[in-house]
Protein backbone atom coordinates (compact mmCIF):
# COMPACT_ATOMS: atom_id res chain seq x y z
CA UNK A 1 0.00 0.00 0.00
CA UNK A 2 2.87 2.37 0.79
CA UNK A 3 5.12 1.19 -2.08
CA UNK A 4 4.37 4.21 -4.25
CA UNK A 5 2.72 2.15 -7.00
CA UNK A 6 -0.26 4.18 -8.16
CA UNK A 7 -2.42 1.32 -9.38
CA UNK A 8 -5.45 0.37 -7.29
CA UNK A 9 -4.71 -2.03 -4.43
CA UNK A 10 -7.41 -4.62 -3.74
CA UNK A 11 -6.73 -6.94 -0.75
CA UNK A 12 -8.86 -9.77 -2.16
CA UNK A 13 -6.25 -12.40 -1.21
CA UNK A 14 -6.45 -11.30 2.42
CA UNK A 15 -10.27 -11.39 2.27
CA UNK A 16 -10.16 -14.91 0.83
CA UNK A 17 -7.75 -16.07 3.53
CA UNK A 18 -10.04 -14.73 6.26
CA UNK A 19 -13.02 -16.42 4.62
CA UNK A 20 -11.24 -19.79 4.50
CA UNK A 21 -9.94 -19.40 8.07
CA UNK A 22 -13.13 -18.03 9.68
CA UNK A 23 -15.84 -19.65 7.59
CA UNK A 24 -18.69 -18.04 9.54
CA UNK A 25 -17.53 -14.71 8.04
CA UNK A 26 -17.52 -15.99 4.45
CA UNK A 27 -20.03 -14.81 1.89
CA UNK A 28 -21.80 -11.54 1.24
CA UNK A 29 -24.20 -11.32 4.16
CA UNK A 30 -23.73 -8.57 6.73
CA UNK A 31 -21.00 -9.43 9.24
CA UNK A 32 -19.62 -7.60 12.26
CA UNK A 33 -16.66 -5.31 11.47
CA UNK A 34 -15.06 -5.80 14.89
CA UNK A 35 -15.31 -9.58 14.59
CA UNK A 36 -13.71 -9.38 11.15
CA UNK A 37 -10.83 -7.25 12.48
CA UNK A 38 -10.03 -9.76 15.25
CA UNK A 39 -10.25 -12.67 12.77
CA UNK A 40 -7.88 -10.91 10.36
CA UNK A 41 -5.36 -10.10 13.11
CA UNK A 42 -5.51 -13.68 14.38
CA UNK A 43 -4.96 -15.04 10.87
CA UNK A 44 -1.93 -12.81 10.23
CA UNK A 45 -0.57 -13.55 13.70
CA UNK A 46 -0.77 -17.32 13.18
CA UNK A 47 0.84 -17.04 9.74
CA UNK A 48 3.71 -15.05 11.25
CA UNK A 49 4.24 -17.65 13.99
CA UNK A 50 4.36 -20.40 11.37
CA UNK A 51 6.66 -18.40 9.08
CA UNK A 52 10.35 -19.24 8.46
CA UNK A 53 11.63 -15.98 9.98
CA UNK A 54 10.00 -16.41 13.37
CA UNK A 55 12.55 -16.61 16.22
CA UNK A 56 10.15 -17.08 19.11
CA UNK A 57 9.05 -20.62 18.34
CA UNK A 58 5.39 -21.55 18.52
CA UNK A 59 4.59 -19.78 21.78
CA UNK A 60 2.17 -16.88 21.13
CA UNK A 61 3.13 -15.27 24.46
CA UNK A 62 6.70 -14.64 23.26
CA UNK A 63 5.75 -13.68 19.73
CA UNK A 64 7.47 -10.65 18.17
CA UNK A 65 5.59 -10.70 14.87
CA UNK A 66 4.44 -7.45 13.25
CA UNK A 67 0.87 -7.94 14.53
CA UNK A 68 1.95 -8.29 18.16
CA UNK A 69 4.45 -5.43 17.88
CA UNK A 70 1.71 -3.07 16.69
CA UNK A 71 -1.61 -4.26 18.16
CA UNK A 72 -0.89 -6.26 21.33
CA UNK A 73 -1.29 -4.62 24.72
CA UNK A 74 -1.30 -6.01 28.25
CA UNK A 75 -4.47 -5.89 30.38
CA UNK A 76 -3.87 -6.19 34.13
CA UNK A 77 -6.55 -7.68 36.37
CA UNK A 78 -6.22 -7.14 40.13
CA UNK A 79 -8.51 -9.18 42.39
CA UNK A 80 -8.43 -7.96 46.01
CA UNK A 81 -9.70 -10.11 48.87
CA UNK A 82 -12.14 -8.15 51.05
CA UNK A 83 -11.05 -10.06 54.15
CA UNK A 84 -7.24 -9.78 54.09
CA UNK A 85 -6.63 -7.31 51.20
CA UNK A 86 -4.46 -9.86 49.42
CA UNK A 87 -4.11 -8.92 45.74
CA UNK A 88 -3.97 -11.52 42.97
CA UNK A 89 -2.70 -10.08 39.67
CA UNK A 90 -2.88 -11.51 36.16
CA UNK A 91 -1.81 -9.88 32.90
CA UNK A 92 -3.41 -10.98 29.62
CA UNK A 93 -2.51 -9.98 26.05
CA UNK A 94 -5.26 -8.08 24.22
CA UNK A 95 -5.79 -6.72 20.71
CA UNK A 96 -8.66 -4.42 21.64
CA UNK A 97 -10.63 -2.95 24.53
CA UNK A 98 -14.38 -3.70 24.46
CA UNK A 99 -16.32 -0.96 26.23
CA UNK A 100 -19.82 -1.40 27.66
CA UNK A 101 -22.33 1.37 26.99
CA UNK A 102 -24.48 0.35 29.97
CA UNK A 103 -27.95 0.61 28.46
CA UNK A 104 -30.81 0.36 30.99
CA UNK A 105 -34.33 -0.95 30.53
CA UNK A 106 -37.18 1.07 32.01
CA UNK A 107 -40.31 -0.66 33.30
CA UNK A 108 -42.60 1.84 34.98
CA UNK A 109 -40.86 3.10 38.10
CA UNK A 110 -38.34 0.26 38.09
CA UNK A 111 -35.00 0.48 36.33
CA UNK A 112 -33.02 -2.55 35.26
CA UNK A 113 -29.41 -2.11 34.28
CA UNK A 114 -28.65 -4.94 31.86
CA UNK A 115 -24.92 -4.22 31.96
CA UNK A 116 -24.76 -5.30 35.61
CA UNK A 117 -23.89 -1.89 37.04
CA UNK A 118 -25.85 -0.34 39.88
CA UNK A 119 -28.19 2.48 38.98
CA UNK A 120 -26.32 5.22 40.85
CA UNK A 121 -25.60 8.66 39.34
CA UNK A 122 -21.96 7.72 38.79
CA UNK A 123 -23.02 4.72 36.70
CA UNK A 124 -25.29 6.42 34.19
CA UNK A 125 -24.78 5.76 30.52
CA UNK A 126 -21.42 7.06 29.29
CA UNK A 127 -21.39 9.98 26.87
CA UNK A 128 -17.72 9.93 25.90
CA UNK A 129 -14.86 7.52 25.30
CA UNK A 130 -13.28 8.85 28.51
CA UNK A 131 -16.47 7.93 30.42
CA UNK A 132 -16.29 4.42 28.98
CA UNK A 133 -12.64 4.03 30.01
CA UNK A 134 -13.37 5.32 33.53
CA UNK A 135 -16.13 2.74 33.86
CA UNK A 136 -13.87 0.02 32.40
CA UNK A 137 -11.11 0.69 34.97
CA UNK A 138 -13.39 1.27 37.97
CA UNK A 139 -13.13 -1.31 40.80
CA UNK A 140 -16.05 -3.75 40.69
CA UNK A 141 -17.38 -5.61 43.73
CA UNK A 142 -17.88 -9.22 42.64
CA UNK A 143 -20.48 -9.99 45.32
CA UNK A 144 -21.36 -13.06 47.38
CA UNK A 145 -22.35 -15.14 44.35
CA UNK A 146 -18.91 -14.83 42.76
CA UNK A 147 -16.56 -15.60 45.61
CA UNK A 148 -12.97 -16.40 44.67
CA UNK A 149 -10.61 -18.60 46.64
CA UNK A 150 -8.02 -16.37 48.28
CA UNK A 151 -4.47 -17.74 48.20
CA UNK A 152 -3.75 -16.01 51.52
CA UNK A 153 -6.93 -16.87 53.47
CA UNK A 154 -7.14 -20.32 51.92
CA UNK A 155 -10.91 -20.11 51.50
CA UNK A 156 -13.53 -18.46 49.31
CA UNK A 157 -14.03 -14.77 50.02
CA UNK A 158 -15.82 -11.81 48.49
CA UNK A 159 -13.49 -9.64 46.45
CA UNK A 160 -13.19 -6.63 44.16
CA UNK A 161 -11.78 -6.67 40.65
CA UNK A 162 -10.12 -3.85 38.77
CA UNK A 163 -8.86 -3.74 35.18
CA UNK A 164 -6.05 -1.41 34.09
CA UNK A 165 -3.59 -1.22 31.22
CA UNK A 166 -0.20 -2.70 32.05
CA UNK A 167 1.19 -2.25 28.54
CA UNK A 168 -0.12 -0.07 25.74
CA UNK A 169 0.00 -1.16 22.09
CA UNK A 170 1.27 1.09 19.31
CA UNK A 171 -2.23 1.05 17.80
CA UNK A 172 -5.07 1.00 20.32
CA UNK A 173 -8.44 -0.35 19.15
CA UNK A 174 -11.53 0.60 21.16
CA UNK A 175 -14.69 -1.41 20.53
CA UNK A 176 -17.98 0.18 21.59
CA UNK A 177 -20.45 -2.63 22.33
CA UNK A 178 -23.43 -1.19 20.45
CA UNK A 179 -25.13 -4.52 19.73
CA UNK A 180 -27.01 -5.57 22.85
CA UNK A 181 -27.96 -9.25 23.23
CA UNK A 182 -29.84 -10.48 26.28
CA UNK A 183 -32.77 -12.79 26.94
CA UNK A 184 -35.53 -11.77 24.55
CA UNK A 185 -33.83 -8.42 23.93
CA UNK A 186 -31.81 -7.55 20.83
CA UNK A 187 -31.09 -3.95 20.02
CA UNK A 188 -28.54 -1.61 18.55
CA UNK A 189 -27.46 1.14 20.96
CA UNK A 190 -27.24 4.39 18.98
CA UNK A 191 -26.18 6.61 21.89
CA UNK A 192 -23.73 9.28 20.76
CA UNK A 193 -20.34 8.71 22.38
CA UNK A 194 -17.85 11.51 21.79
CA UNK A 195 -14.18 10.74 21.22
CA UNK A 196 -11.17 13.10 21.01
CA UNK A 197 -8.58 13.63 18.29
CA UNK A 198 -5.87 13.19 20.94
CA UNK A 199 -6.23 10.67 23.77
CA UNK A 200 -3.98 10.35 26.83
CA UNK A 201 -4.16 6.86 28.35
CA UNK A 202 -1.96 7.65 31.37
CA UNK A 203 -4.87 7.82 33.88
CA UNK A 204 -5.90 4.28 32.91
CA UNK A 205 -2.48 2.70 33.34
CA UNK A 206 -1.69 0.24 36.15
CA UNK A 207 1.12 2.57 37.25
CA UNK A 208 -1.46 5.36 37.83
CA UNK A 209 -3.39 3.46 40.52
CA UNK A 210 -3.38 4.85 44.04
CA UNK A 211 -3.93 2.96 47.27
CA UNK A 212 -7.74 2.87 47.32
CA UNK A 213 -7.92 1.55 43.78
CA UNK A 214 -8.92 4.85 42.20
CA UNK A 215 -7.19 6.09 39.09
CA UNK A 216 -4.79 8.99 39.54
CA UNK A 217 -5.97 11.82 37.30
CA UNK A 218 -2.77 13.85 37.59
CA UNK A 219 -1.52 15.05 34.22
CA UNK A 220 1.86 16.43 35.22
CA UNK A 221 4.93 15.03 33.51
CA UNK A 222 3.04 12.71 31.18
CA UNK A 223 4.98 10.49 28.83
CA UNK A 224 4.29 10.86 25.10
CA UNK A 225 4.17 7.08 24.75
CA UNK A 226 0.76 7.06 26.46
CA UNK A 227 -0.76 9.55 24.03
CA UNK A 228 -2.65 8.56 20.90
CA UNK A 229 -3.82 10.36 17.77
CA UNK A 230 -7.10 9.36 16.14
CA UNK A 231 -6.39 7.33 13.01
CA UNK A 232 -9.64 5.72 11.90
CA UNK A 233 -13.29 5.36 12.89
CA UNK A 234 -15.63 2.56 11.84
CA UNK A 235 -19.34 3.41 11.65
CA UNK A 236 -22.44 1.26 11.34
CA UNK A 237 -25.73 2.54 9.93
CA UNK A 238 -29.00 0.65 10.16
CA UNK A 239 -30.36 -1.81 12.70
CA UNK A 240 -29.02 -4.94 14.38
CA UNK A 241 -30.72 -7.08 11.69
CA UNK A 242 -29.72 -5.03 8.64
CA UNK A 243 -27.17 -2.31 8.09
CA UNK A 244 -24.03 -1.04 6.41
CA UNK A 245 -20.45 -0.33 7.53
CA UNK A 246 -18.36 2.68 6.48
CA UNK A 247 -15.00 3.90 7.69
CA UNK A 248 -13.19 7.20 8.13
CA UNK A 249 -9.41 7.00 7.75
CA UNK A 250 -6.70 9.61 8.21
CA UNK A 251 -3.88 9.84 5.69
CA UNK A 252 -2.02 12.89 7.00
CA UNK A 253 -2.46 15.27 9.95
CA UNK A 254 -5.89 16.60 8.98
CA UNK A 255 -6.56 14.78 5.72
CA UNK A 256 -9.49 12.44 6.25
CA UNK A 257 -11.29 10.16 3.81
CA UNK A 258 -14.60 8.33 4.04
CA UNK A 259 -14.57 4.79 2.68
CA UNK A 260 -18.00 3.56 1.59
CA UNK A 261 -17.35 0.35 -0.32
CA UNK A 262 -15.85 1.44 -3.67
CA UNK A 263 -16.66 5.11 -3.07
CA UNK A 264 -13.89 7.07 -1.33
CA UNK A 265 -14.45 10.78 -0.67
CA UNK A 266 -12.74 13.50 1.34
CA UNK A 267 -14.10 14.23 4.81
CA UNK A 268 -13.70 17.05 7.32
CA UNK A 269 -12.22 16.31 10.77
CA UNK A 270 -15.40 17.58 12.43
CA UNK A 271 -17.48 15.18 10.34
CA UNK A 272 -15.39 12.34 11.73
CA UNK A 273 -15.75 13.53 15.35
CA UNK A 274 -19.53 13.90 14.95
CA UNK A 275 -19.98 10.35 13.66
CA UNK A 276 -21.57 7.63 15.77
CA UNK A 277 -18.43 5.54 16.05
Amino acid sequence: FYSGISSTYIPYRLLHLVWTSARHLAGYEQQDAHEFLIAALDLLHRHCIAGPNDRSGSSPHNCQCIIDQIFTGGLQSDVTCQMCNNVSTTIDPIWDISLDLGTRLYNGSNTTNISGYSNSPSNYDPTSLIDCLKRFTKPEHLGSLAKIKCSSCGCYQESTKQLTMKKLPIVACFHLKRFEHSTGYHKKISTYVSFPEELDMTPFMSSSKIQNGDINGCTKGLSCKNKYSLFSVVNHSGTIECGHYTCYIRQHKNQWFKCDDHLITRALPQEVLNSEG
